[in-house]
């Protein structure tokens, strides 16, 4: 009997109480919890039983960056789209790397001492790209998937496209399992294609490491023709770059750079070794050498999560605030994971844990904070020099970009503090 078979992918009291979170019972009090819990599970019954209880609409959307992001309206259709997913994922092989794992076959694979190619590549409004026809036929082929769920899926599908939406629901955990299902046949051709060394996908952001033999409109047109009904790529967001020889030993003792790019939230900078980066080799044989740092996004977001904050203390004057802020963003703190239940790190090194020692980024971002401290010029600068005094300096310049990711120093907030930090950095 399959996996997916033995799975029960009914909906009732006993599966939905299974996909109930800690969150769920957040600030409700101990003793009101039992009947928050049967008054949920009840309601999720009867919106899983009523296909999200027509002709409501389950789904309210709103603006973030220039896209249309959409959540479900009420408690009760959350516990039925997680139960939906879970389905999901039981009935098919969604098995896609990790963020990290990315990055670390990435850079294993350009140290080899080989001609190569990079292919940078992104998807033009992903989510919202995905043909009507494409999604319903795809999801009425997936095996072993209840018909019950099935029709959830297509309620929720047409709800979104009653309030305007088109593709999949951007922001919704299922959508994200969706397009993954949606997206494997176009993953397995390339995974498989002739003359890739590597593809990787991580939601839009696509990368390819190809043998640099194939001619590259070429490679691309090829690629385009396989991408799913309504899918294109991204044209301002091309980026691709080769190292067309193979590896040599360069003789000055500061290798030129062959190449650089960014990719999910790292920059990638490949030189050949030194003579005596090359004699330090043990079986022989020459690499490359793969330097990992900061993406210069990033960095560039940093620093003006950096000014905002000082600009809010001008402006409010809260000296304990603009602490606690570059503490955040120059150190690791743990926030709550409502899908896990509990907490998960996050910060400077545990967002960026891959970088090479002594990278660049960190450096640069050490100095923007000094001279945001110390500077006496500039719209901003000018006014918190005045108002912060020489003690105040000398705690902020205690914080470090460097050291919060070496010593991956930690920090506790609580939640509210949390948001109290990252409320002048909303944009």
């Amino acid at each position: 009997m399959s996996r997916a078979s033995s799975f029960d992918q009914s909906f009732c009291i006993k599966t939905l109480e299974r996909v109930l979170w800690k969150r769920d019972f957040l600030r409700v009090p101990a003793a009101g919890q039992a009947a928050l819990r049967d008054q949920l599970l009840s309601q999720a019954l009867a919106s899983a039983i009523s296909h999200f209880d027509p002709p409501s609409i389950p789904l309210a959307g709103f603006p973030l960056k220039g896209k249309t992001v959409y959540r479900l309206a009420r408690h009760q259709d959350e516990l039925v789209e997680r139960k939906l997913r879970l389905n999901l994922k039981r009935c098919t092989s969604l098995a896609a790397d990790g963020r990290s794992q990315i990055v670390k076959n990435l850079k294993l694979l350009l140290e080899e001492g080989v001609p190569y190619r990079i292919y940078r590549l992104d998807i033009r409004s992903f989510f919202e790209s995905f043909q009507r026809k494409h999604i319903f036929d795809t999801v009425s082929s997936i095996k072993n998937l209840s018909p019950h769920s099935r029709k959830l899926i297509e309620s929720l599908l047409d709800a979104h496209t009653a309030i305007g939406g088109s593709g999949v629901p951007r922001g919704l955990s299922i959508s994200a399992a969706l397009s993954e299902i949606l997206m494997q046949d176009f993953d397995q051709k390339m995974r498989w294609g002739r003359n890739i060394f590597y593809y990787s996908r991580y939601v839009d952001d696509i990368i390819i490491v190809s043998s640099a033999r194939e001619n590259e409109t070429d490679f691309l047109r090829e690629l385009r023709s396989c991408l799913p009904p309504g899918l294109e790529l991204n044209p301002d967001k091309k980026n691709v770059a080769a190292a067309t020889t193979r590896v040599a030993k360069e003789d000055s003792e500061i290798a030129p750079k062959l190449l650089q790019f960014d990719y999910l939230g790292y920059q990638f900078l490949v030189k050949n070794p030194t003579k005596q980066e090359a004699g330090k080799t043990k079986d022989g044989e020459l690499y490359r050498k793969v330097h990992v740092d900061i993406a210069r996004k990033k960095i560039k977001r940093i620093k003006t999560r950096i000014v905002r904050s000082f600009l809010s203390h001008a402006k409010s004057n809260d000296w304990g605030l603009l602490r606690d802020r570059i503490a955040f963003l120059t150190q690791n703190f743990s926030v709550y994971n409502p899908k896990a239940g509990g907490k998960k790190v996050a910060g400077i090194y545990h967002s960026y844990p891959l970088i090479s020692e002594g990278a660049a980024g960190l450096k640069d971002l050490d100095r923007f904070l000094r001279n945001a401290v110390l500077s006496k010029k500039g719209r901003v600068f000018s006014i918190t020099n005045t108002i912060i005094s020489a003690h105040q300096k000398r705690q902020l310049l205690a914080y470090s970009f460097a050291k919060g990711h070496s010593n991956r120093s930690f920090i506790h907030f609580s939640a509210t503090r949390i948001s109290q930090i990252q409320s002048c950095w909303i944009y």
